[in-house]
């Protein structure tokens, strides 16, 4: 099997950024590209956003706060992966990132819809994010990516 194109759900918890470490070194082996993907859970929002109206300034400051957050996050893993490649032999690395924000969808769903859309080879992830609810061995989240993928899932704890 070829891995053209590795994706990481980045959440910006303790394991997704292990799977990222993970993910950063499986993409030099098969010289893949690597995509960092958050998605911004919209309805895990405090009660305060889904109370103010868009457009006001509590909302879009919350809204702000966690686009900022998710940025330092997708920035520190493409500082790993930059410096992951340095020495080593592998030229042609290719990485990007995305914040997406989709207010109709559960966030499983976007990373699978993405990951299809993009024709991504493999998702590296990890068990438990930051969501409320937690199954019992699995995060909802990975539990459901790993249900549902048209892909391969490696889940990392």
């Amino acid at each position: 099997m070829k891995i053209k194109k590795i994706m990481l759900p980045i959440d910006g918890s303790v394991t997704s950024i292990k799977a990222a470490r993970i993910g950063i070194s499986l993409s030099k082996k098969y010289r893949s590209e690597l995509i960092a993907l958050t998605v911004l859970d919209l309805m895990s929002l405090p009660y305060g956003y889904v109370l103010t109206r868009p457009g006001t300034r509590l909302h879009d400051n919350i809204l702000e706060e966690k686009r900022r957050e998710a940025k330092k996050w997708l920035d520190e893993v493409e500082k790993s992966f930059v410096n992951g490649l340095i020495g080593s032999e592998v030229t042609e690395a290719r990485f990007r990132s995305e914040i997406i924000e989709d207010p109709s969808s559960t966030v499983e769903w976007v990373i699978i819809n993405y990951a299809e859309r993009e024709s991504v080879d493999l998702i590296v992830m990890g068990t438990r994010g930051k969501s409320g609810f937690k199954r019992a061995l699995l995060g909802s989240v990975a539990s459901g990516v790993l249900s549902y993928a048209h892909c391969p899932v490696m889940i990392i704890r």
